[in-house]
């Protein structure tokens, strides 16, 4: 008798033991399950940033735009996944197009979660500019700034549209044109084109204001000679790092930043291109010329 109940006991604890074992398996598996979990959420965490654009957008006034533009430095600030598809001479005409019809353009719009849209100043530049600057200083007459707002708006929308279609859930952010001339005579007809092109930014985020933000950098770039190249137009090493400010202040402002400040990680090397194209003689002559005639004197000699 005395052994069956020895029996009975060893079976039980047997049993006992086996449950332990269960429990202890069950709760390895929570613990384990929970890990993956967190590290799936960890990975989410990361957002896709985009930027796609003109000259500006693709760093153009440095050396190393791929380390130290200002798209890049929002997403070293952030952590973002980055890609930048900024083109050189883009236009919205261009950008519409390419969103209609460019592949890698769709996808990587398809990809964002945060998308940086830089267009606007080859509307202006490109297009009998000189013309329509002669006309503005001697005759005072703006007039025919209007078209290119009118046109810019229709290709604008298009393009923003467009994003919306391919992606409702992204965040646009769209930066404003800036008028870094200090002379009057130059400085008033590109704003006066500027302010066509920023009032149709506007209008087209005031009319459809899903998930689309308007980055101002007017005033951070009023009147800066240190925040652009020789060429008097596109922004150098310091221009990038203040409009990384001015998108890193609006991502702020909308909740998908916790502070305004920045990392550069890499600092910019600022780019001569007119003597990168001309040589040495001509390009300084051409910056020396330019420079004079719009009022910012950083020469390259």
């Amino acid at each position: 008798m005395q052994f069956l109940c020895f029996l009975e006991f060893v079976f039980n604890g047997v049993l006992q033991l086996k449950m332990f074992k269960k429990i202890v398996a069950v709760i390895l598996a929570v613990v384990i399950c929970i890990g993956i979990v967190s590290v799936a959420a960890s990975a989410k965490e990361a957002l896709n940033y985009l930027v796609i654009g003109d000259s500006i957008a693709e760093g153009f006034g440095i050396k190393n735009p791929d380390e130290a533009s200002y798209g890049k430095i929002v997403a070293d600030t952030n952590g973002y996944n980055y890609k930048n598809l900024g083109v050189m001479g883009r236009n919205s005409v261009g950008l519409c197009n390419h969103l209609s019809t460019d592949e890698e353009y769709i996808e990587a719009v398809k990809w964002a979660d945060v998308i940086s849209v830089s267009v606007g100043g080859n509307d202006f530049l490109l297009d009998h500019a000189a013309l329509l600057i002669a006309q503005g200083i001697i005759f005072n007459d703006y007039s025919k700034f209007d078209k290119i707002g009118e046109t810019y708006y229709e290709n604008f929308s298009k393009s923003m549209d467009r994003i919306h279609e391919l992606n409702p859930d992204a965040v646009i952010l769209v930066q404003l044109l800036y008028t870094s001339w200090t002379f009057d005579y130059a400085r008033k007809p590109y704003k006066e084109a500027a302010k066509r092109i920023n009032d149709a930014i506007e209008k087209y985020c005031e009319e459809k204001p899903q998930n689309i933000y308007v980055v101002d950098t007017s005033e951070v770039f009023d009147g800066r000679r240190d925040c652009v190249s020789t060429d008097t137009i596109h922004p150098n090493a310091q221009g990038n790092i203040e409009l990384a400010k001015c998108v890193q202040s609006e991502l702020c402002s909308i909740g998908l930043a916790s502070s305004a400040d920045i990392t550069v990680n890499a600092q910019g090397i600022d780019r001569d291109y007119l003597i990168e194209y001309f040589g040495t003689p001509i390009g300084q002559i051409l910056i020396f010329l330019a420079n004079v005639a719009t009022g910012n004197f950083n020469f390259a000699f």
